[in-house]
């Protein structure tokens, strides 16, 4: 299946939070219907819209936007599960009661919001968590990313390259920079700020910055990390960044060695391979995957199987 092909069918809407986000902007692109699940209001107004959604008050109609208008007209719709989301679910349920409600967990279950919101709403769920769909018995379904994203051109060069929040994490992130430093291979490691800064820390915290920048960052180097937070199963965008940007990976996620595209020769398993052979890893030419193995994790194909489900 070429991939920039949706399978025909059913009418299809896929709500975010933020249309403006990567991912939203390149699912419209492939002729999904995507819109923003609430309209733009004034900062003041979002205060007081979340401390509505989430006290669960009638009249969530006011901040639902346009497509509110054109629910009857959808067969299937795709809504990230979040703390605001549940009444959302069951206002679409409401409208339209023969419509295919697919809640998506693009997060663990334990750090989005409870299974049980969405309970007697109609709604499928699904997870990108294997752990999770295990644990919860609900429906699998890859991480996906975009394969014909063109990298931004550029001039730098590194070897390695992390973008990532704290998430409690920055101890191990610089630890593992340290070890980079030490080996002479050249490294730029971009960490937010998640929740409470970490004083020990505090020279090592750099502002967010878009996904253009990532990109740019990403066509600078060679080595993208990967680290995953504890208990966590299901890809994060890291490993599909590094598997259709053909950059090689370093991780702490130990369960990667199970993935169809896993290479030893492209990745680097933190706790299972020798950091005295990481400078060698990185020098090594990268070694190609099947075109069918990373088409399996493009946008299309992570539509179509919901849709042949």
């Amino acid at each position: 299946m070429n991939y920039y092909e949706i399978s025909d069918g059913p009418n299809i809407l896929f709500l975010w939070l933020n249309t403006k986000e990567f991912h939203a902007m390149k699912a419209q692109e492939r002729g999904i219907n995507v819109e923003q699940v609430f309209r733009n209001v004034p900062k003041i107004l979002k205060a007081i819209r979340r401390v509505h959604i989430e006290l669960d008050l009638p009249f969530i109609s006011f901040w639902i936007s346009e497509w509110k208008e054109k629910i009857l007209d959808y067969d299937v719709v795709i809504i990230h599960a979040s703390k605001l989301t549940p009444p959302v679910v069951r206002y679409i349920r409401r409208k339209n009661p023969n419509i295919r409600i697919i809640v998506w967990y693009w997060n663990p279950v334990e750090k989005s919001v409870g299974l049980g919101k969405f309970e007697n709403d109609g709604v499928e769920i699904w997870s990108f968590d294997e752990y999770d769909c295990e644990k919860y018995k609900i429906k699998y379904n890859t991480q996906y990313y975009f394969k014909n994203v063109v990298l931004p051109k550029t001039d730098n060069n590194i070897d390695v390259f992390f973008v990532g929040g704290d998430k409690g994490r920055i101890g191990e992130l610089v630890n593992l920079k340290t070890q980079l430093d030490n080996q002479g291979i050249s490294n730029y490691f971009h960490i937010t700020l998640t929740g409470k800064e970490n004083p020990n820390y505090k020279e090592f915290y750099s502002n967010r910055i878009s996904y253009d920048e990532v990109l740019k960052h990403i066509a600078s180097c060679k080595v993208i990390v990967d680290y995953v937070s504890d208990n966590q199963s299901g890809l994060t965008l890291r490993p599909l960044e590094a598997l259709f940007y053909k950059k090689k990976l370093i991780t702490n996620d130990k369960s990667i060695e199970n993935r169809d595209f896993y290479c030893k020769d492209n990745i680097f398993i933190i706790g299972k391979d020798e950091f005295k052979d990481l400078k060698v890893f990185i020098e090594a030419p990268y070694r190609e995957i099947r075109e069918n193995v990373v088409s399996r994790y493009d946008f299309s194909e992570w539509i179509n199987r919901f849709l042949l489900d």
